[in-house]
């Protein structure tokens, strides 16, 4: 089941939703550690703080990033975050997952709603993320993402949304390898 999908750009406003959703079991098991948010060894209430989220995402917004962040909103109700950047801003990562820097953008999201997980909405936001955003932005005419091989949701996500896994590769510092799904411009 797919509802009405529109994205806003990350503000602080939205700190205390995003706090919430790593803090989510569901969320915390891939992106808390792994993403920098939150000091304490597991998801709760307190493993992500207020202060974690204000330094990981804070300075995007006072004094822009190369990573460009959006609320993904389903039905006008806030679901998610979904981040684009150009690869050749992270030449090293690029190097790591073996992707070339010319025309080419990554891209994460988290599904943080428990009730909005398992209805199509992660696929459909990204699918639509990709052709309306990333692929609009110049020069960008092929995507990828690096989910954790053993995050099945994540992969199959990916699928979904028209990404094609096209190897498996350990990125140094990272605690998994990484599923590399790509998806072309048409």
């Amino acid at each position: 089941m797919r509802g009405v999908i529109s994205f806003r750009a990350l503000d602080r406003g939205d700190f205390p939703l995003l706090r919430h959703w790593l803090n989510t079991p569901h969320v915390y098991e891939w992106w808390g550690q792994q993403s920098g948010v939150g000091s304490l060894g597991g998801a709760g209430p307190d493993a992500a703080s207020a202060d974690d989220v204000e330094a990981k995402y804070g300075p995007g917004i006072d004094h822009g990033i190369a990573t460009q962040r959006f609320i993904i909103v389903a039905d006008q109700s806030p679901i998610g975050l979904i981040q684009w950047y150009r690869l050749a801003d992270y030449a090293d990562y690029a190097h790591d997952i073996g992707e070339g820097l010319a025309g080419t953008a990554g891209v994460d999201l988290l599904i943080g709603e428990p009730t909005a997980c398992g209805r199509g909405l992660g696929s459909g936001a990204l699918d639509a993320f990709v052709a309306t955003i990333v692929f609009r932005a110049e020069g960008i005419t092929r995507v990828v993402a690096g989910p954790a091989v053993n995050n099945a949701r994540s992969i199959r996500t990916f699928e979904k949304a028209g990404f094609i896994r096209v190897r498996d590769v350990a990125v140094p510092g990272e605690p998994t390898r990484e599923a590399i799904m790509v998806r072309d411009r048409p």
